[in-house]
């Protein structure tokens, strides 16, 4: 009888273990999951183009302000989606790089500048963004600045990305706060 009750024992010591480590891959994966989510929805818009126009900051000086602003989602791979943003018609061009890394969902910008000159501008930067956090959803994520951002551009260490997409309406907004404060919000609609 001892040896049944030990096996016993055993047995709900086990189960309960393999209930804990499940509890915890549960709540590890969940950001993972939402992070998958969001990428299959944005993949999903692949070959959509988006035109809108900022909504803040209203600085007529802005680049990106009194301009029409098209967004085309133009390459969409297992693992990386590209969308080209546009400023007046294809002027001044820019690329969001979607991506999904070992180390997480990331955001890339890459700044090709104006399609007329041979060479980008001193403004026209590439490279910085940063991961996905886990305050997101499957139609929304905010992307920190990375520590690679800070270290190439300081005063944009504190630079938050968000992406977020309305599938049911067709509008998708891009925003960007630093210091906790709005710097630059577009909104675009589906056509």
């Amino acid at each position: 009888m001892q040896k049944y009750l030990n096996i016993l024992v055993l047995l709900l010591l086990i189960t309960a273990c393999g209930e804990r480590q499940r509890t915890n891959n549960a709540q590890g994966l969940e950001a993972e999951t939402i992070h998958e989510s969001f990428f299959s929805n944005i993949s999903s818009l692949c070959g959509e183009t988006f035109i809108g126009a900022s909504t803040f900051p209203d600085d007529p000086q802005h680049t990106l302000v009194d301009t029409e602003l098209r967004a085309h989602i133009s390459t969409c791979e297992e693992d990386v989606v590209n969308i080209d943003l546009y400023r007046d018609g294809d002027t001044w061009h820019a690329t969001w790089v979607v991506a999904q890394r070992g180390e997480g969902l990331h955001l890339y910008h890459d700044h090709i500048g104006d399609k007329d000159e041979e060479e980008p501008g001193e403004d026209d930067l590439s490279g910085y963004g940063g991961y996905a956090d886990d305050h997101g959803s499957s139609t929304k994520q905010y992307f920190p600045a990375d520590e690679a951002t800070a270290a190439m551009l300081p005063e944009a260490a504190t630079n938050v990305w968000m992406m977020e997409m309305d599938l049911e309406n067709g509008i998708f907004i891009y925003y960007l706060e630093r210091h906790d404060e709005p710097r630059f919000r577009a909104e675009l609609t589906l056509q």
